[in-house]
């Protein structure tokens, strides 16, 4: 009798420690990146990042991956191939490359920024930080499409509303669009 009780113990054990993310469809995934022109991202891997702590009780600070995220991008793209591999039993093709990309690529648009605030290279470096833009959202669409898949929701339609507090972020990022248009028309000409 005993016995059972430790095997179901540690079977509860088990299902409670796996890994659990954050599901959201396609769709309103390149809406909010898009819209809120790639801000969604620290919001994403926060997301993430503490969906994962309360599945496993880890210690950790999601906030604090969500911001400085090119310092954990790799270690949870291998967490979503691993979550893959358990649910599926394969595995995936890799993402780490992916999140190679990703880095070097949030990097070099940082770079790229300060260098645009600074008046170093303008217009090309402005230019260039929003080129940079597609490739992260490609990225990170790409890594959400292989956490969807193994969530067995691939459409996201447990998470594909958007809600009145994504309403209000996209709201903020029209002000925010305007003023990249603005700054793209009149960093030209010279205004």
């Amino acid at each position: 009798m005993e016995a059972s009780i430790e095997n179901s113990d540690s079977e509860s054990q088990a299902e409670s420690n796996e890994m659990e993310f954050y599901i959201v469809s396609p769709k309103k995934f390149l809406i909010l990146f898009l819209g809120t022109f790639g801000f969604y991202t620290v919001y994403w891997f926060f997301k993430h990042w503490s969906l994962y702590k309360k599945s496993t009780n880890e210690d950790m600070w999601p906030i604090m991956r969500g911001i400085f995220s090119i310092f954990f991008t790799h270690s949870l793209f291998a967490l979503f191939e691993m979550r893959h591999t358990k649910k599926t039993g394969e595995a995936p093709k890799s993402i780490n490359y992916m999140a190679t990309i990703y880095v070097v690529f949030a990097i070099g648009c940082q770079i790229c920024t300060n260098l645009s605030d600074r008046g170093h290279g303008n217009p090309v470096t402005f230019y260039l930080s929003l080129l940079i833009l597609p490739v992260s959202c490609w990225v990170l669409y790409k890594a959400q499409s292989l956490v969807n898949y193994s969530g067995e929701d691939e459409q996201g339609k447990s998470n594909s509303r958007i809600t009145g507090l994504n309403y209000f972020w996209l709201a903020l990022s029209v002000v925010f669009w305007f003023l990249v248009l603005v700054g793209l028309f009149t960093t030209p000409v010279g205004v």
